[in-house]
């Protein structure tokens, strides 16, 4: 089989990139998600095995259906205020590393992108994007594969973490034969996937189950979609975290009479994150109108507005203007 997509050219070109530097930066995006924090943890695993000094530098708060991680103790502020090599994973924005990071890579002498979200807009060394990949991970796993560089037990189960999320358990239309090549070696290389399914799907905490419960109980359904909106207030009142909500939006698509769903998450200081799913209609179009990205079936923006109601009306009326 046609064991992956990069070119040898940028394969080699990572490996220089990666010998020459003395120190490396690892960039977690902003609410990093598992595919994020299995790709980039799992990389500095390996290039420390290989004798690289490696950072995953970020300032957000893991949400805490992640905190199983191993390696999770590595991400942390940055200890420098520049590096040698900089990478962004799962991104290629600066405003997906938040603006805290910002001059940190702006400062670093050299950068690299792994991304298999398209549209990025970043000009660094190396870029490395692959939207045929249904995870960063993967691509983490093709370079780490073809160079033979070290892959132990925490380095397989963070890359089978990535895996397993950003594709739904293997659920979605872009996973390849490939994507199964990777996840059998992963697994005899010591990934434990049982344990990753229990803390993953299995160790939803009550609270969380009643705080998607009525996300979903204030859906609007109308023209073969749904939209829902998740206040701070709403997060509050359930004790949990904004990050508890990801699941309900391919609740919602799941349902048989929706073909797209809309959630819409309050933040501080006027930002609101849109997330979108749809079974066939292409939303990353939608997304990328709004200053966002992703993928067909998967993509999100953020609209900035002066209170909840008006992000609401507005987020509302661009689904209105779907047609599916």
């Amino acid at each position: 089989m046609n064991k992956g997509k990069i070119s040898k050219e940028k394969v080699d070109k990572f490996l220089e990139l990666v010998d020459q530097a003395e120190t490396i930066a690892i960039a977690s995006h902003v609410n990093p998600d598992g595919d994020n924090l299995g790709s980039s943890l799992g990389l500095r695993r390996s290039l420390e095995l290989y004798d690289k000094n490696v950072e995953v530098i970020g300032f957000d708060t893991i949400d805490d259906y992640l905190l199983f991680l191993p390696e999770i103790d590595h991400y942390k502020k940055p200890s420098m205020d520049s590096y040698d090599l900089f990478m962004f994973l799962d991104c290629s924005e600066f405003a997906r590393i938040g603006e805290k990071l910002g001059p940190v890579a702006k400062a670093s002498r050299k950068s690299l992108v792994l991304d298999h979200h398209v549209g990025g807009s970043l000009k660094t060394d190396l870029d490395i994007v692959l939207d045929t990949a249904p995870a960063t991970c993967q691509i983490v796993f093709e370079l780490l594969d073809r160079l033979k560089l070290p892959i132990d037990r925490d380095v397989a189960s963070l890359l089978y973490t990535g895996l397993c999320t950003d594709t739904n358990r293997f659920l979605y239309s872009n996973v390849t034969e490939y994507t199964f090549y990777m996840a059998g070696r992963l697994l005899s290389l010591g990934a434990e996937s049982q344990y990753i399914y229990r803390n993953l799907y299995q160790s939803k905490p009550m609270k969380v189950m009643k705080f998607e419960t009525e996300i979903m109980q204030n859906a609007i359904f109308f023209d073969k979609k749904a939209y829902s909106v998740v206040s701070k207030e709403l997060v509050e009142k359930h004790g949990v975290q904004m990050g508890d909500a990801e699941n309900v939006i391919s609740l919602l698509r799941d349902i048989d009479e929706v073909e797209v769903a809309m959630l819409l998450k309050e933040y501080d200081n006027g930002e609101y994150k849109v997330s979108l799913r749809s079974k066939d209609y292409d939303v990353s179009k939608i997304a990328r109108a709004n200053g966002g990205g992703g993928h067909i079936k998967a993509s999100g923006f953020t609209i900035y507005a002066k209170c909840l109601d008006e992000a609401t009306k507005k987020a509302f009326d661009m689904l209105k203007e779907i047609d599916v």
